[in-house]
C-alpha cells in the first residue's frame, strides 16, 4: 500500500497552494451553470440527488459491507452508527483486498445505486450540456462507486483526461458525487484545471506501473497554465465536467473511507459511437463449472445404485 508520507504542515502549504471551488448552481439555473460549464468546463448542482435515495444507498452499503465481513469469517459490525462504513472495508483490506473488490462490483449492481443514477436530471442535464436533443438516448459508461480507503494511493490518478479512458472518438459528459460522506481536500475529493477542456486532447504519456492503475498524464507544463482547483462537496451534489477536462484524485489523508460517485455518460446518436462489450469474470465457480459440479455428482449417485 502506498502511503502519503507528507507532514500536516506539508498537506496544509498544499491546501493553501490549491483554491477551494464554492460555486453551485440550484437545478432550475440551467442556463447560468450551461455558461459556467462552457467557460470552465465543469459545473456543480446543488441539492440534485433525493435524501430518501441517498439514505437507502448508505443503508444498502453498510448491509453489503456487513454481508462480506461474514463472508470473510469477521463478525458483522453495527449497521446504527456509521462504523462500519470505514471500519469494516479496513478489516476487510487487512483480510483480503478481494473482499473489497467485490463490494465495489457488488455496490455497482444494486436497486439503490441504480435509483441513483437513474435521477431524471442527470438525463436532462447531460443533453443540455451536449447541446443534443432530447430524442438523443445515453449510454452509461463504467459508473461506480469508488471506495477509497485512508493513505491508499494505488487506485488514485495524476493529472489526466479521460480521452483514454472511455469509448474512443466519444461525445460524452463526466459526473463525480460523494455518496455517503462529504468530500474535502483531506480525504481526497476531486481536483480540476479550471478551463483545461479548451485544450482538446491535451499532449499526454501513458504511464503503466506494477500494483498501480494505469496513468495517463497530462503534461504538467500544459496543467500549469491553468488554475488549479479543490472540489469540496456536499453529499447531495454533483459535479458534471468534460472529458477534456484536467482532473486528479486527491490522497485521503483523512480516517474515513471515501465513497464517490464516477462515471459518464455518451450520446448514443454520436456518428464514432458504438457500445463495447460487457463481459464477466467469475470468481468462484463459473456456470460451467457448476453445472459439471452439479451432473457429476449426480451421475457419480446414479452409477452407485
Amino acid at each position: 500500500m502506498e502511503k502519503d508520507t507528507r507532514t500536516h504542515t506539508q498537506k496544509e502549504v498544499s491546501k493553501q497552494n490549491h483554491k477551494i471551488c464554492n460555486k453551485r448552481f440550484d437545478i432550475s439555473e440551467s442556463q447560468a451553470a450551461l455558461n459556467f460549464y462552457e467557460e470552465n468546463g465543469f459545473v456543480i448542482v446543488k441539492n440534485f440527488y433525493l435524501t430518501e435515495d441517498l439514505q437507502d444507498f448508505k443503508l444498502e452499503v453498510k448491509n453489503i459491507v456487513n454481508s462480506y465481513l461474514l463472508k470473510s469469517g469477521i463478525q458483522e459490525m453495527d449497521s446504527t452508527n456509521d462504523n462500519v462504513l470505514s471500519g469494516g472495508i479496513l478489516a476487510l483490506e487487512e483480510k483480503d483486498h478481494d473482499y473489497v473488490a467485490a463490494i465495489y462490483d457488488t455496490i455497482s449492481q444494486s436497486p439503490s445505486f441504480f435509483r441513483i443514477l437513474g435521477n431524471r436530471n442527470t438525463e436532462s442535464y447531460i443533453k443540455k450540456l451536449l447541446h443534443i436533443d432530447t430524442s438523443h438516448p445515453l449510454y452509461g459508461f463504467t459508473n461506480r462507486c469508488r471506495i477509497d480507503p485512508p493513505k491508499d494511493n494505488r487506485r488514485t490518478y495524476g493529472w489526466h483526461q479521460e480521452v483514454f479512458y472511455t469509448i474512443p472518438r466519444g461525445s460524452y459528459i463526466q459526473t463525480w458525487a460523494p455518496l455517503i460522506f462529504d468530500t474535502t481536500y483531506e480525504n481526497g475529493t476531486i481536483e480540476v484545471a479550471v478551463g483545461s477542456h479548451k485544450e482538446k486532447i491535451a499532449s499526454q504519456t501513458w504511464n503503466e506501473s506494477e500494483g498501480r492503475a494505469t496513468q495517463i498524464l497530462v503534461d504538467e507544463k500544459i496543467v500549469s497554465k491553468y488554475e488549479q482547483r479543490i472540489v469540496e462537496m456536499k453529499v447531495g451534489e454533483i459535479l458534471f465536467f468534460s472529458g477534456f477536462l484536467a482532473h486528479r484524485s486527491g490522497n485521503n489523508t483523512s480516517q474515513q473511507v471515501r465513497y464517490s460517485l464516477v462515471g459518464m455518460y455518451h450520446d448514443v446518436k454520436h456518428k464514432p459511437f458504438f457500445t463495447p462489450k460487457i463481459e464477466f469474470t467469475f470468481r468462484k465457480s463459473s456456470p460451467k463449472e457448476y453445472f459439471e459440479e452439479v451432473f457429476n455428482t449426480l451421475n457419480n449417485s446414479i452409477k452407485q445404485l
